[in-house]
C-alpha cells in the first residue's frame, strides 16, 4: 500500500537490467487475484502501481526490452550505458542504436529521453524546430 498511501512517491529501479520485470509484474497481479491476494488491501493491481510510479533502466544489449515493454509500457523505461563498470561495452552507443531500431517508433524518445526527465522531474525534451524564427 505504500504506492497507493503516496501517490506522487517515485521509485527508479537501476542497475538490475529489464528483462525480469514484465514475469514479475504478471506474477504479482496473478497472486492479488488467487485466494491468497484476497486479503492485500490494495485498491488497484500491482502492476497499475508500477505503471504509474515506477521507472526502470536497461542496458542497450537488453534485446529482451523488446518484449517487456508491451507488457509494461513504453514510458515505463529508459537506457544506462552502465558506465564506468568493467562490463561496460565500449561500443555500447552501437548497441543502443540497434536497439532503438528494434522498437515501435512511438517508444524510442521515451527510451532515449522523455521518460528519465519524466522520472526525475526534469524540463520536457525540447520539441524540433521549437523555439526557431520563421
Amino acid at each position: 500500500g505504500v504506492f497507493e498511501k503516496f501517490p506522487r512517491l517515485k521509485l527508479v529501479v537501476l542497475e538490475s537490467g529489464a528483462g525480469w520485470i514484465g514475469h514479475w509484474l504478471e506474477r504479482m497481479d496473478a497472486v492479488y487475484a488467487s485466494p491468497l491476494g484476497r486479503g492485500v488491501p490494495l485498491k488497484e493491481k500491482p502492476s497499475f502501481y508500477f505503471r504509474r510510479q515506477c521507472w526502470i533502466s536497461c542496458d542497450p544489449d537488453e534485446r529482451s526490452l523488446v518484449g517487456v515493454i508491451p507488457l509494461v509500457g513504453e514510458r515505463r523505461f529508459f537506457w544506462a550505458s552502465d558506465f564506468p563498470h568493467p562490463d561496460h561495452p565500449p561500443e555500447y552507443v552501437k548497441e543502443l542504436a540497434e536497439l532503438v531500431e528494434l522498437l515501435p517508433p512511438s517508444a524510442r524518445w521515451p527510451l532515449l529521453s522523455d521518460n528519465v526527465r519524466e522520472a526525475y522531474g526534469l524540463p520536457p525534451r525540447p520539441q524540433a524546430g521549437a523555439g526557431r524564427g520563421a
